[in-house]
């Protein structure tokens, strides 16, 4: 899906009083963590952002998804980063772990395709489209948790 508009991203990186030093987004009220090396499968994945006060990524609408599409072009390493969908309980029945509702959506062509049983969403660092992804596999992983008031 192509979002039609300009915008000036400004990265908020290093200390500040929103995030400490998670990267802030300066259009909303979220935090975003971003473990581009530390590998790990889903679930260890989930269980990090957890223990860090936050998850697994959600995203709920176009200007979050060109923010982090923009800050994981910079990745160093790997093919694609874990995010918080899952349709783990129903195959096809998409939800976030934080409970945000599934309602945007950015896949890559052809997806979810569920190929041999992927459960799990990641996002291709290349373009930042979404792919059902084997759970097992271990992949970079971003978080998110809302900043202080």
């Amino acid at each position: 899906m192509f979002v039609p508009f300009s915008m000036c991203i400004v990265f908020v990186t290093g200390w500040n009083d929103k995030c400490g030093s998670w990267t802030a987004d300066p259009f909303n009220d979220y935090c975003y963590l971003f473990n581009y090396l530390s590998m790990r499968t889903w679930a260890e994945a989930r269980a990090d952002c957890v223990n860090q006060g936050g998850d697994l990524l959600s995203i709920t609408e176009p200007f979050e998804q060109t923010f982090i599409q923009a800050l994981i072009q910079q990745s160093p390493t790997g093919i694609s980063m874990w995010m918080g969908g899952h349709d783990s309980m129903t195959e096809g029945g998409w939800e976030w772990t934080d409970g945000s509702p599934f309602r945007f959506i950015h896949w890559n062509a052809g997806n979810p395709d569920d190929y041999y049983g992927e459960d799990c969403l990641s996002m291709l660092i290349n373009s930042g489209y979404w792919n059902d992804d084997n759970c097992e596999y271990k992949r970079g992983y971003i978080c998110k948790r809302r900043g202080e008031k």
